[in-house]
Order: C-alpha cells, then sequence, then structure tokens
C-alpha cells in the first residue's frame, strides 16, 4: 500500500482510479497527477538521509541512489529503491576516505557499475570520483582532487558519460583560477584530469553546479551560478577535442538568474533548463536556449504558487512535455511538480508536497506517465523519502503501478501527522564569496 503526499487533488477519484486500474481495465487518463510515498529513510539514519539526487534506473523496477547524510558513517550511503516492494536498502556508506556527502546522482557504466562524484572527502578532502558495483555493493575510491585544487574542488554535479570509458564533469571550485573547472575521468586508468578552467574574470561563467549536457560530435553545453556578463550565471560550450570553455549567453534577472541545474536536450540544438531565481516574479523562470544563435530566452515564470526556486533538471515525457521539481513555494509551501508545455512556454502546477519535503533532486521516468524521485526531508521520519509522481498519461497498453489507495479522510490524517514531524531543510552549499 501507498500513502499519498499530494493530499489536496482528488484522492477520493484517484482511489477509485487504482482499484479499477487494478483490475487492468484501459485507462487512458488518471484522475489527478498524484504524489504517493514509497519508502523513508529511517529515523536513525542508517540506510542514508537527506538526498538532493535523481534515481539512476538499474532495470526491473530497481534504482539506486546517494544520501548526503546518514550511512554507517554520517558521511551518506549509496541505497538501493525497489520500486516493486517500495523498500530502500543500504548498499555501502561512505566513510571520508572514498568521498564523503554526495550530491549528485550516479552515472550508469554498463554491468552493474555505476561512477559518481562526491562533494567532499577522498585523499585530500576536496572531492573524490567512486566507483559503485551493485554486485556486491561496494564503494570504491577511484580519484582525488589534488590539495592544491588545480584539476578542481567540490564536484556537485553528476558525471557525463562520453563513450570508450571517458567520462566529463564540473567542479565548483578550484581549477586554475579558482572559479571551478571542467575535468576529464578515465575509467580505466582511473585518473582525473584537468580540461579546463572558467575565467579568473568570471567572463566566461563562474562555479558550475550541474552536469554537462552532451550534443553530439564531443561537444557539451553547461550552466555556471554566477558570472558572465551580467554576474547572475552563463550558458557555456565546452569542446572536448580542444579542452576549451567558450561562453555562450549570459543570464538576466527578467530571463531568471543563478542556475542550479543542467540544461534538457530538446532537439535541433534546443536545450531548456530552470533558473533558481529571477523571471517575472522573482521565483525562478524556465528558460529556452538555441545554441545556433546562443540565445536565452525566458518560456515563463514561477509564481510561488506553482511553485519556487526550481533547483532540478527538466525530465522529458514526449511531444514538447517536460515534468519538474521546486525546491519551494505550493501549497504549503514545501514544493511542488510542475509541467511545461513547450509549445506553448508555459509552466503549470501538478501537485504540491507536504510541509518539510523541499526536492532538490530531478524526477526519473519509470514509463506509463509515472516517475520516481526524492526528497531531502518529510518521509516518515523526517529524514527523506523517495517517491512516486503519477503524471495522469497513460501508454497505449497500461500496466499497474504504485497508485494512491487511501482515502482522503485517512490520507489528510496521515499527512497532518506527518508535517507536525518534519523539520525546514535549508540549502548549505557553499554560495560565492
Amino acid at each position: 500500500m501507498t500513502i499519498s503526499l499530494g493530499f489536496r487533488k482528488n484522492l477520493v477519484l484517484a482511489a477509485i482510479g487504482s482499484l479499477a486500474f487494478t483490475g487492468l481495465a484501459p485507462l487512458p487518463t488518471f484522475a489527478a497527477p498524484e504524489i504517493t510515498l514509497q519508502g523513508s529513510f529511517a529515523a536513525d539514519r542508517s540506510n542514508g538521509a537527506d538526498p538532493w539526487a535523481a534515481l539512476t534506473a538499474a532495470g526491473n523496477g530497481i534504482y539506486y541512489g546517494t544520501t548526503r547524510y546518514g550511512g554507517a558513517n554520517g558521511a551518506g550511503s549509496i541505497f538501493r529503491f525497489d520500486s516493486a516492494t517500495g523498500s530502500i536498502t543500504l548498499q555501502d556508506s561512505f566513510t571520508g576516505s572514498n568521498g564523503a556527502y554526495p550530491h549528485a546522482a550516479l552515472t550508469a557504466a554498463g554491468n552493474g557499475i555505476y561512477y559518481g562524484t562526491t562533494q567532499q572527502g577522498g585523499s585530500n578532502g576536496l572531492g573524490s570520483i567512486f566507483k559503485f558495483d551493485s554486485a556486491t555493493g561496494s564503494i570504491t575510491l577511484q580519484d582525488s582532487f589534488v590539495a592544491d585544487r588545480s584539476n578542481g574542488a567540490w564536484p556537485n554535479a553528476a558525471l557525463t558519460a562520453a563513450g570508450n570509458g571517458i567520462y566529463y564533469g564540473t567542479t565548483y571550485y578550484g581549477g586554475a583560477n579558482g572559479r571551478g573547472s571542467i575535468f576529464q575521468f578515465n575509467s580505466a586508468t582511473g585518473s582525473i584530469t584537468l580540461q579546463d578552467s572558467f575565467a579568473a574574470d568570471r567572463s566566461n561563467g563562474a562555479y558550475p553546479n550541474a552536469a554537462l549536457t552532451a550534443a553530439g560530435n564531443g561537444i557539451y553545453y553547461g550552466t555556471t551560478r554566477y558570472g558572465g556578463a551580467n554576474g547572475a550565471g552563463s550558458i557555456f560550450r565546452f569542446d572536448s577535442a580542444t579542452g576549451s570553455i567558450t561562453l555562450q549567453a549570459s543570464f538576466t534577472e527578467s530571463s531568471g538568474a543563478y542556475p542550479w541545474a543542467a540544461l534538457t536536450a530538446a532537439g535541433n540544438g534546443i536545450y531548456y533548463g530552470p533558473t533558481v531565481v529571477g523571471g517575472a516574479f522573482g521565483s525562478g523562470s524556465i528558460i529556452k536556449f538555441d545554441s545556433a544563435t546562443g540565445s536565452i530566452t525566458l518560456q515563463d515564470s514561477f509564481t510561488g504558487s506553482n511553485g519556487q526556486f526550481p533547483y532540478a533538471a527538466l525530465t522529458a515525457a514526449g511531444n514538447g512535455i517536460y515534468y519538474g521539481t521546486t525546491h519551494s513555494g505550493g501549497n504549503p509551501g514545501a514544493g511542488t511538480i510542475f509541467k511545461f508545455d513547450s509549445a506553448t512556454g508555459s509552466i503549470t502546477l501538478q501537485n504540491s508536497f507536504v510541509g518539510g519535503s523541499n526536492p532538490y533532486a530531478a524526477l526519473t521516468a519509470a514509463g506509463n506517465g509515472l516517475y520516481y524521485g526524492t526528497t531531502s526531508g518529510a518521509g516518515a521520519n523526517g529524514t527523506g523519502a523517495v517517491y512516486a509522481f503519477d503524471s495522469g498519461v497513460r501508454d497505449s497498453n497500461p500496466v499497474p503501478g504504485p497508485l494512491p489507495l487511501m482515502g482522503a479522510t485517512a490520507a489528510f490524517g496521515w499527512s497532518r501527522r506527518l508535517r507536525r514531524k518534519i523539520q525546514p531543510v535549508r540549502c548549505v552549499l557553499p554560495i560565492d564569496r
């Protein structure tokens, strides 16, 4: 049984719809987009706590993820989420020496192997690259960022696969000028190599927080939180053949500012992404980036009621539709799930999280209109949760999924008890200084 977190939207119809769905009756749509609790992190944080990253699909309903804190040593964990049972199981814990406080999702390398970054820890305390073997459930240090920060420091983003065991990533600090770097990780040798550094004058951007987005032919695009022409962040181009960073466009307060997330490719050189603040109401925006013209165009702004402060990248749903999360806003202010329609350039609220949820992570598609995600707080113990989002959009051959079965009264009572337990979550990542 799953328990609804999105109790404000038509739970009675949701329960009726789920009962019909259990009987395999074809459903072209679902009553209302629903958020449902799947699993909670333990009160003692033994299996992890405070996840900020998206889940990585492993197939057969299994997902892997990272937590910033908790685990055996308090320095974060890797966990396994089984969508069939809704269970969260500790796989391994970070020790500090192999890395600490991971902020980013795992990147699949095939054959049950995953690579990832930790923000701190490693040999020099400035972050590491690790390997996770899902067969053995073990974390192994691959390389550490160097003590003088020359190849970067404090990576907050996931690795982007380039093929042949090569991955590229960003660091928030370090590099030649202390404004962040782009590095290459070679999984065959387990080595980190500096590719380029962001400029000392911040002209091409500064402090990148997001993963790179592949554009083909060795070209990648990314965002920086600060710098650029207006100091409000930039979009840059990284050419892996030359190892060079080139400014493409700069953010303004009116278009949206200080982006945290990676860009999502839409095809034909078009990319979409959120900004944390700015836009028409100061609560963030969705922008379009045209790589042919190097231009940023405001698509729509968050109002607060439909969400506020989106930290996560958009997840493509097909036909020009994207889903995303906001850290705050909605009702009661603990974040939202929204839909962005690129054809109309409009943001539409889908549902709101209960108090303390405050998601930082992107949604991971599970098929048939279902998505999974993590919240940094809430859950049964206030230490974070895995949830399902049912968009209500059905494939032509629907299959059963975890849908809410509780009545509205029971769900409301549970939500009210949960909100009394949870604590607010605040951003603790370093800011520009």
